[in-house]
């Protein structure tokens, strides 16, 4: 039964299975949703083995490894994904309950609808095709989805020490990126790294009446909004001495692809919902999301911020702050020179600490001159219309690098199928339809053409 067929056939009960997997609050960030982490895992471990799967629930919270084996000879692919999500406030600003997962204008509204829920389960769904279709899979599947991914994937650096040689595989697969535009597939050839990191500035003991003590005591939210202010020029050029030292020349071939991408500035406005862009100058709008490394502040917090007034001088005001890594960048050179930078930085009469909230990660790259990212560029465009144009991509999935090494340095197919419009880590989280059935089409002649059934109807 050719692809299309079969998910119009299946559709209703796909949809119903992944609701449900949608339904759990698999929040890794807060420690509340620890037991529904374990539920979640509970029930992929269900799914995989009514698929026939062997599964193991490893570490805290579960990571879930799954293993089937094909025929002799056969390659094999190891999935990657996570069912762990983002938190879903400011929950006033969701149109329906973030984890009662609903269906409006071809489009699935949930947290973890497209990251990576629904694209996690694009796979579980292509493998149910698999298996009927040919009575077993065609190939052997390692799948390896994680609870964590969100905040750090520190248990999966733990597991991928202990099990990763025992899950040697000929490719690795991964669903966690996105087309350019909804009629405009692509591929994503690479990720960039990532630092994140938290300053703390610390000044009096306690709050003080800012009528007592204003004017003499040391302001710790002043002091950090002037650090933060010297970290980038108004040209959008970081500080950081050294920071730019390894960072690679546009490259004129790949320039040339993405012009045939509508990337204007007034394409990311309408998508930021902005007036103008920001950024480095002397760079295109797609070559500051990709190639060119970032530093961004992600929260602030100081002082007295509920409703009303309240006249104090903080004792301590915190920021994080992250930056995207490029290729050839190190992640803990960066690092170093940044927290040196910051401590250069520091106003008398104050303390500022500098902490990293997890390990770094440089950036990712994935070659497009292998048969793998063949494969995956004829799947898309069978099931799209067009042929891929390959793409890098602003964020990062810092357990790759860790990933790749640790099962013998396969390429990695990185074949995503969201949107920019999916408000992914925003509220009304959602997954389109059209790229959910165009996924699946995909991904099952993906792994059709790995094991040497790409001409199956």
């Amino acid at each position: 039964m050719h692809p299309t067929e079969w998910i119009k056939q299946r559709s209703p009960q796909l949809i119903q299975d992944l609701f449900a997997f949608l339904s759990f609050p698999s929040v890794s960030a807060q420690t509340q949703h620890r037991p529904d982490l374990k539920a979640t895992a509970q029930w992929l471990k269900a799914y995989l083995e009514k698929l026939g799967f062997w599964v193991e629930l490893w570490g805290e919270p579960p990571i879930v490894h799954a293993y089937r084996a094909g025929p002799s000879g056969a390659p094999t692919a190891l999935f990657y994904g996570h069912y762990d999500v983002q938190p879903p406030e400011p929950l006033e600003l969701w149109h329906s309950p973030p984890f009662s997962p609903r269906i409006a204008d071809e489009c699935i509204y949930a947290r973890g609808a497209s990251d990576d829920k629904g694209q996690v389960f694009i796979h579980l769904a292509a493998w149910q095709y698999l298996i009927e279709r040919y009575g077993d899979l065609p190939l052997s599947i390692h799948a390896v989805i994680e609870g964590e991914e969100e905040t750090g994937s520190e248990t999966l650096y733990g597991m991928l020490r202990q099990h990763g040689k025992a899950w040697q595989s000929d490719v690795v697969v991964v669903s966690d990126t996105a087309f350019f535009a909804e009629g405009v597939p692509t591929l994503t050839v690479g990720l960039r790294g990532l630092v994140y990191t938290e300053i703390t500035v610390r000044g009096p003991q306690r709050d003080l009446h800012s009528g007592s003590f204003g004017g003499v005591a040391p302001n710790p939210a002043l002091a950090l909004a002037t650090l933060l202010a010297r970290l980038k020029s108004e040209d959008g050029r970081i500080q950081i001495p050294g920071f730019y030292d390894r960072v690679r020349a546009p490259d004129e071939k790949q320039r040339r692809l993405w012009r045939r991408l509508p990337a204007t500035d007034e394409h990311y406005q309408r998508l930021m919902g902005v007036s103008a862009l920001s950024g480095e100058v002397g760079f295109a709008p797609i070559e500051r999301i990709s190639i060119r490394p970032t530093l961004d502040v992600n929260g602030l917090l100081s002082g007295y911020t509920g409703e009303g007034a309240k006249t104090i001088i903080p004792a301590q005001a915190t920021a994080k702050v992250s930056m995207r890594l490029v290729p050839d960048q190190d992640p803990q050179a960066i690092w170093e020179s940044f927290r040196q930078y910051i401590s250069q930085l520091a106003p008398a009469g104050v303390e500022v600490e500098v902490r990293l909230l997890h390990e770094p990660a440089p950036a990712f790259e994935t070659p497009t001159d292998s048969p793998y990212y063949q494969a995956a560029e004829q799947a898309l465009t069978e099931a799209f219309g067009s042929v891929p144009i390959p793409v890098r991509e602003g964020g990062s999935i810092p357990i790759l690098s860790h990933l790749q090494r640790a099962v013998g340095h396969p390429p990695v197919i990185l074949m995503g199928f969201g949107l920019p419009t999916d408000a992914v880590h925003s509220p009304n989280e959602c997954f389109r339809l059209r790229q959910l059935w165009g996924g699946l089409h995909a991904t099952i002649r993906f792994y059709e053409s790995l094991s040497g059934r790409k001409n199956a109807t």
